[in-house]
C-alpha cells in the first residue's frame, strides 16, 4: 500500500558547464570567463538542481482506495445534484500546496472542481477545474501555489457537479481520533472533526470525523465550503511541497508491553542525512534520559522498519520518545508514547555500567512506589562528594548518568537513600 508519497523529478542533463568550457576554449579572448562568474553560474546550477528535486507529499490515508469498480467507490446520494466532500488538515512545516487530488470511481460522471479553504471556510484560497481521465486518482495543479504554515488549519475539498464521490468506511480506528488531535504522519496531518449532526448508523458513526461534506442544489456551478461531519473517509487529497526537505519522515511509533519488557516499533517513510535515533525514556514525562542508540540508514527513499526492546523493567509507567539526529548534529524529538509494566517490585540498586569506567557510566535503581530518593557518591572515607539526584521519584526503573569529571582514579561508593532504608555499591573510576 502506497500511503505516503514523495516524488523526485528527474534532473535535466547537466551540460551547462560543458557549454561554458566549450565557449571559453573556442572564443577566447572574445569570451574572457572570470572565476567569479564561473562560481556564480555554478551556484545557480546547483540551486536549480535542488529546486527540481524538491520533495512533495500527499495525505497518508489509513487505507488504500479499493478498485475503481468497487461499489464503495461509486456513491451518489439520491435527490442531490451536487456534493462537496473534503478533509480538514494542517502541516508540520511551512510550504506550498501545489495541487489538489481526488479518487474517481469508474461510474463517476460530471465535472469536478477542487478547492482549498481556510479552516473556517471564510476564505477560498484556490479553485481549479479538473481535466479528467476515466477513473483512478485525478490531479489538477494550482495555477498559483498557495503558501501555508503550521500555525493554521485548512480544508481541501472537491465539488462533484453530478453528486458522485468516492468513500470508504474501513479502517476508522486508525483514522479517527479525539477532536483536535493530529492523525497521519508529517508533513501533512489530518485533524479529527467533531460534529454530532449527521450520524449515519450506530456502527458507522463515531462523532469524531475527518470527513466533511455538504449538499448543493441542482444547477450550482461550483459548490461551496463543506460543514457536515461524516463517518466516511473521503479520498480527497492535496500535494504539498515543504519549503525545505524533511530529513526524516517518521511514522508508526508505538510501544508494546510484554511481561517486564517494552518493545518499541517505528518506521521511516524516507531518510536523508539521518545518523540515527536516540531512544529516550522518562518516568514522569518531563525528565528524559538516553536508553540506547539505533543507527539510521543515512539516505533512503524507501520505507524502513526499526525496533528496540527495553528489557527487564520494574513495574511502573514509562514514557518513550525518539530523538532523531542528523549527521550534522541537528535533531528533532518524536511524539511521546507510553507503556505500563504491571506487578509488584522492590527497591533495588544495580551496579553501575560499565564498572570500572573512565568518563561516563549509568546507574540504575528500581522503586516499588513513588518516594523521595537521594542518590550520591561517597569517597572511601564515607564523605559525600557528588549528589546525582535528590527528589521525589516515581515507581519503576530509573537510569542516572554519572560523569567522572572531578573524580580521581580510585574506589568510591554509590549510596541510595530511600524512605525504606539505604543501599550501597562499589564504583571504580580508572
Amino acid at each position: 500500500m502506497k500511503n505516503y508519497q514523495s516524488e523526485y523529478p528527474e534532473k535535466a542533463p547537466n551540460c551547462f558547464l560543458h557549454k561554458i568550457y566549450f565557449m571559453k576554449r573556442n572564443f577566447y579572448p572574445f569570451f574572457n570567463f572570470s572565476k567569479s562568474l564561473f562560481v556564480l553560474f555554478f551556484a545557480i546550477t546547483l540551486v536549480c538542481g535542488v529546486a527540481t528535486n524538491a520533495q512533495t507529499y500527499t495525505i497518508n490515508f489509513p487505507i488504500a482506495p479499493p478498485a475503481v469498480t468497487d461499489p464503495t467507490m461509486n456513491f451518489n446520494d439520491p435527490g442531490t445534484d451536487g456534493i462537496e466532500t473534503g478533509v480538514r488538515f494542517r502541516v508540520s512545516q511551512p510550504g506550498n500546496v501545489t495541487a489538489i487530488r481526488f479518487y474517481k470511481g469508474n461510474l463517476h460522471t460530471g465535472a469536478h472542481i477542487g478547492h482549498l479553504w481556510t479552516n473556517d471556510g471564510t476564505t477560498k484560497l484556490a479553485e481549479e477545474t479538473f481535466t479528467e481521465t476515466a477513473s483512478d486518482w485525478q490531479e489538477v495543479a494550482l495555477t498559483t501555489p498557495v503558501h501555508i504554515t503550521p500555525t493554521d488549519s485548512f480544508v481541501v475539498s472537491v465539488y462533484s457537479v453530478d453528486g458522485w464521490y468516492a468513500a470508504d468506511l474501513i479502517g476508522r480506528s486508525n483514522w479517527y481520533g479525539t477532536p483536535g488531535t493530529d492523525l497521519g504522519t508529517d508533513p501533512i496531518r489530518v485533524i479529527a472533526y467533531d460534529n454530532l449532526n449527521e450520524p449515519e448508523t450506530p456502527t458507522d458513526y463515531t462523532g469524531n470525523n475527518n470527513g466533511i461534506y455538504d449538499f448543493f442544489v441542482s444547477g450550482d456551478p461550483d459548490g461551496g465550503f463543506p460543514t457536515i461531519g461524516s463517518g466516511r473517509v473521503y479520498f480527497i487529497d492535496l500535494r504539498f511541497q515543504p519549503d525545505f526537505p524533511l530529513p526524516v519522515v517518521l511514522a508508526g511509533f508505538r510501544a508494546i508491553t510484554t511481561n517486564n519488557d517494552v518493545l518499541l516499533n517505528w518506521k521511516t517513510e524516507s531518510e536523508s542525512n539521518n545518523k540515527g535515533f536516540e531512544i529516550q525514556r522518562s518516568n514522569n514525562g518531563t525528565d528524559w534520559y538516553a536508553v540506547n542508540f539505533v543507527n539510521g540508514a543515512g539516505e533512503s527513499p524507501a520505507v524502513r522498519n526499526y525496533s528496540y526492546t527495553d528489557k527487564g523493567l520494574a513495574p511502573g509507567l514509562y514514557y518513550y520518545r525518539l530523538k532523531q539526529v542528523d549527521n550534522d548534529g541537528k535533531f528533532k524529538n518524536s511524539p511521546v508514547v507510553t507503556a505500563t509494566i504491571s506487578g509488584k517490585g522492590g527497591i533495588v540498586l544495580f551496579q553501575n555500567a560499565p564498572n570500572p569506567f573512565r568518563s561516563t557510566a549509568t546507574i540504575r535503581f528500581d522503586l516499588p512506589t513513588a518516594q523521595k530518593v537521594r542518590l550520591s557518591i561517597l569517597d572511601i572515607l564515607g564523605r559525600e562528594v557528588k549528589v546525582l539526584t535528590n527528589k521525589q521519584s516515581e515507581a519503576g526503573s530509573h537510569l542516572i548518568p554519572v560523569d567522572a569529571t572531578g573524580l580521581s582514579r580510585q574506589l568510591y561508593y554509590i549510596r541510595l537513600q530511600t524512605e525504606s532504608g539505604t543501599l550501597t555499591r562499589n564504583m571504580l573510576v580508572e
